[in-house]
């Protein structure tokens, strides 16, 4: 299983790469100016700015996710300071070099359709729900699929190392790739056993692991120098055991949840496997193990929301557009502009938005916790002890931090089990407590006239 494969950078300005990133620009430009899409981008930009600060990450702020994405957005903080639009074009440039990556997958692997595979993916991640801000799983498959294409090209011992450091990195962005990464390799072993022979096998996957690992030693070490290692370990693989062991639903709860993926799953693998030819069923049987194992992840966590199925887009558009379909779709530019603009839906009522916005205001950066912050100044609260009960992203805007790390996510507050991870040992009652009694904010910027992630009935509220 190795192929290979070249690419020139100056491919970027080919005609379908143009299309792409216009196409992924046009859909997320008018999200570029509002403030708040979601919960876990927000709380992202707030500890990339708290890096940006000197501060290692959960240190200072706290959450649940892995630490590489986190440094991300502390990178585009260095370089274009308090800029949320630079972050949102990040957004874009992530979209569009995934689809790029994967359009090259396709062509090394001899699918059909590698444009509108990379198209697929571009529309997919940009579109329905909150897939406008920058999630983890964009980042994720940033990482992953060049991982992939490294692993796909001839087994080299720098190929190989190249691919294991990518996983590693797609790693430190969504820990659950693990088991893609996992059963990746299990598939490899199994097909290639008796064509590569066992010995070089297990030399392959033994590089593959190596890179793997780096990333998180490298990552790992700011905290060995200032004797943190521990907050290290426990922040990102104690508190995801934590999360799991959390998670008590029943089997029945989860296959409720991810049936319509695992079923929507079993036929599209079905159909590739049946309309693929021998020579393709390899290829196929890789890419319906890599969305079984993520598929997996899914149901073991009783939770699907819309960002997670970024993970599985691109083995899905694979297997339809490359593997299912039999026909080569002709090119045209003009075709596929049709079906961005029929499927940008979202896209246009945000731009009317931005436009309603700019000519009641005179400018284009609008959302709740902008509308919250402009109450505060105008009533001169601004400057206040405040406690953003949601739309977080309000501290960011105001150039302060949350008022704890049990609040760097507003939904942390709910879970009393990571507490112990950055060294805080109350419930949340005596949490909540805390915060009211001896923080005593001055002001509570909330949705509700309780606190989100709790009932109305609950103690805390």
């Amino acid at each position: 299983m190795s192929i290979p494969n070249r690419f020139r950078l100056k491919q970027l300005l080919s005609p379908e790469y143009i299309f792409l990133f216009c196409a992924a620009f046009f859909i997320r430009f008018p999200f570029f100016f509002r403030d708040y899409i979601d919960r876990d981008e927000s709380t992202f930009i707030l500890i990339g700015k708290s890096i940006t600060d000197g501060h290692l990450p959960y240190d200072h702020m706290w959450d649940l996710k892995p630490p590489l994405l986190f440094y991300f957005f502390a990178f585009v903080q260095y370089i274009f300071p308090d800029s949320l639009i630079a972050i949102r074009f990040f957004g874009v440039l992530i979209v569009f070099i995934s689809a790029v990556v994967l359009v090259q997958i396709a062509k090394s692997i001899g699918a059909k359709n590698s444009f509108a595979i990379g198209l697929s993916y571009v529309i997919l991640s940009s579109l329905f729900g909150s897939l406008q801000g920058i999630m983890s799983e964009h980042l994720a498959v940033l990482f992953f699929l060049p991982g992939l294409l490294f692993f796909l090209k001839n087994k080299t011992t720098l190929n190989l190392f190249l691919s294991g450091f990518l996983f590693g990195c797609a790693l430190l962005c969504k820990l659950n790739y693990a088991y893609a990464v996992a059963a990746l390799l299990v598939y490899y072993f199994i097909s290639d056993y008796r064509s590569s022979g066992i010995v070089t096998l297990i030399r392959n996957i033994i590089i593959i692991s190596v890179g793997v690992i780096l990333p998180t030693v490298i990552i790992a070490f700011p905290y060995i120098m200032q004797d943190k290692l521990k907050l290290y370990i426990d922040s990102v693989f104690m508190a995801t055991l934590e999360y799991g062991h959390t998670i008590k639903v029943t089997a029945i709860h989860k296959l409720k949840v991810t049936a319509w993926i695992i079923i929507l799953g079993a036929i599209i693998s079905a159909l590739a496997l049946k309309f693929s030819t021998k020579a393709e069923k390899k290829y196929v049987g890789l890419f319906i193990t890599l969305f079984a194992a993520t598929v997996f992840t899914f149901y073991s966590s009783g939770t699907l929301n819309g960002h997670y199925l970024v993970q599985v887009y691109p083995f899905m558009a694979i297997l339809i557009l490359g593997f299912t379909i039999k026909s080569e779709f002709k090119p045209g530019y003009l075709k596929y502009t049709i079906i961005v603009l029929l499927l940008s839906v979202e896209s246009y009522i945000e731009y009317y938005r931005v436009i309603k916005h700019y000519s009641a205001h005179s400018t284009l950066l609008h959302g709740k916790a902008i509308t919250a912050i402009n109450e505060l100044k105008k009533r001169g609260l601004e400057n206040k002890k405040i406690f953003f009960a949601d739309h977080h992203i309000g501290y960011w805007f105001l150039h302060e931090y949350p008022l704890t790390r049990s609040v760097t996510h507003p939904s942390s507050l709910s879970r009393p089990a990571f507490f112990k991870h950055f060294g805080n040992t109350r419930t949340s009652m005596q949490e909540t407590k805390y915060i009211m009694e001896e923080i005593n904010p001055e002001v509570i910027v909330s949705r509700k006239e309780w606190l989100s992630f709790f009932l109305e009935t609950d103690p805390e509220t």
